[in-house]
């Protein structure tokens, strides 16, 4: 039972080491790749440069998914941006299997007792994942290692044989089993290695194993459907397109398998000639040509199939207010994602504010008058910020800045009871008894202010956020002359009306010192300070 035990050890090693690669870089590199999909979006050839890397980086089309998801659901990337990257990040996925097709068994103790003496010891956090990701690529090779080690024994058993060869007893079988194997693992990178490590011990033909191998494009499926169940439609075609690209890569290798037995050459031939004394590397170019050669053939097509999707899912109607639009449960592990969802939908707060005029109820400074709607969507960012920060394992500056998104969400509802104020003394000054009273300058001082504020929260950038704060400073000069010009009909007023016009001007220096808040607030979500 030693070599059970050995296998059963490396595929317990193999399964934490991709955990914790997964985690790792994209931890590192789920910031950087948000703000690199800003500047190349649009641009097919460098998306799909930037789609390699990242797919590379990250170890997860899933993962580059629904980031890219959640940045088109911000407004921050468009559908044509984002699909040459998630198309081309299947390609660079591939990179881990060739790193672990290297011949450096004698080096794989070192490596992995070093990099997790780093791991253990460092405490910067920046360099702790980068040494949580180094562990992880240990741990993966290191679970290789005794995986083959352990089946060089059991290859002779005969209970291992049988299952063996009931796994690959037909090609239809050996792709079933792929499939299966990645939703286990849910990566088709540690499905491709696993089956790599087998075959390399012998249990495996490269016949089975290519079928293994291609099968295993298809094993997050099931994963991504039930994570997009609540995206609204537009992420929801995004994450199709992953899908079926996925299918589209299974059909085409299966067809050019089917080719090649013919006599014709095809992907097995090519594998063969490019790594002939390896089978370790011709699997892991088989397992590259299989997401090659799709892409290839797919990209010229990538609007067309977009456009098959929005008729298949099409756009929904406006959901009611109280239900998010951008909040997304796959993102509470990527805190920066989750931060601009979050700002996001904050500015349909701000946006659902409005200066009609509205007759006195109670107590005005009561937070239980404030509209049942906003209250409601209030609590539910306020919810999904704090399931963020319990769930997600941030970096400081990454604590700190959701911190200050739910700093930002409080000034808000502070400014829904400053705006509420207003339009109750509004009511008051356009119901006095003094009748045919013009509409105050300082209501479109304040709707202008209030559409600012909207604008600045939803796609903050630093000249914008210096225009709000600069509008809204004291004693700012289209202030003090809207004021000035309200103020103004009040000479032609009795003395109650006048009253009136002077407690709404109050009520506008309060609201516009909140809107001043706000944008101190939002230049420190920006800037992270």
């Amino acid at each position: 039972m030693e070599g059970l035990s050995s296998l059963v050890l490396g595929l317990g090693l193999f399964f934490l080491g991709i955990q914790l690669v997964g985690e790792n870089l994209r931890r590192l590199s789920g910031r950087s790749f948000r703000k690199v999909m800003q500047r190349v979006a649009e641009r097919p050839m460098v998306a799909a440069v930037t789609g390699v890397g990242f797919g590379a980086a990250m170890q997860s089309a899933t993962a580059v998914t629904f980031v890219l998801a959640g940045m088109q659901k911000s407004g921050l990337v468009s559908a044509t941006g984002a699909a040459p990257v998630i198309l081309w990040c299947n390609v660079g996925l591939t990179a881990l299997v060739f790193l672990a097709a290297l011949n450096i068994h004698p080096l794989v103790a070192y490596f992995t007792g070093a990099t997790g003496i780093l791991a253990a010891m460092i405490r910067q956090s920046l360099w702790r994942s980068v040494a949580g990701g180094l562990l992880g690529i240990g741990l993966i090779m290191f679970g290789l290692q005794s995986m083959s080690a352990g089946a060089e024994p059991l290859k002779n058993q005969e209970w291992f044989q049988a299952m063996l060869t009931g796994a690959v007893s037909s090609p239809v079988i050996a792709f079933g089993v792929g499939i299966l194997a990645a939703a286990l693992l849910q990566s088709n990178t540690g499905a491709a290695m696993l089956v790599i490590a087998l075959a390399a011990a012998g249990e495996f033909k490269i016949e089975q194993a290519a079928l293994l191998i291609y099968g295993s494009n298809l094993g997050a499926i099931g994963l991504r459907f039930i994570l997009s169940m609540n995206l609204d439609s537009a992420s929801q075609r995004l994450v199709r397109f992953e899908d079926i690209f996925c299918l589209w890569t299974s059909v085409v290798m299966v067809v050019l398998t089917l080719i090649e037995t013919t006599g014709l050459p095809g992907p097995l031939t090519l594998a063969r000639w490019i790594a002939p004394d390896s089978l370790q590397f011709q699997l892991a170019v088989l397992f590259l040509l299989s997401n090659l050669i799709p892409a290839i053939l797919v990209a010229p097509f990538t609007s067309k199939i977009l456009g098959l999707l929005q008729r298949w899912i099409p756009d929904r109607e406006a959901e009611a207010f109280t239900k998010p639009m951008f909040l997304s449960d796959t993102a509470w592990n990527d805190p920066g994602t989750a931060a601009d969802l979050a700002l996001h939908e904050s500015a349909r707060l701000i946006g659902s504010l409005t200066l009609n005029p509205l007759e006195r109820h109670g107590n005005p400074s009561d937070e239980s008058t404030a509209p049942a709607d906003f209250v409601a969507l209030a609590n539910e960012i306020e919810q999904f910020l704090a399931q963020v920060a319990t769930s997600s394992r941030m970096s400081q500056g990454e604590a700190h800045r959701i911190h200050l998104v739910r700093s930002e969400l409080g000034v808000i509802r502070y400014l829904e009871e400053a705006v509420r104020d207003f339009r109750e003394c509004l009511y008051d000054v356009e119901h006095s008894k003094s009748g045919n009273t013009p509409v105050p300058a300082v209501v479109d001082s304040l709707s202008q202010l209030l559409d600012l504020a909207t604008k600045c929260t939803e796609r903050p950038t630093a000249a914008a956020l210096a225009e709000f704060r600069e509008a809204t400073r004291k004693n700012h000069p289209a202030a003090v002359k809207a004021k000035g010009e309200t103020k103004a009909h009040a000479a032609d007023l009795d003395q109650k009306s006048a009253t009136r016009i002077s407690a709404l001007c109050d009520a506008y220096d309060l609201a516009v010192w909140m809107l001043h808040r706000l944008s101190k607030t939002l230049e420190r979500t920006l800037t992270g300070e």
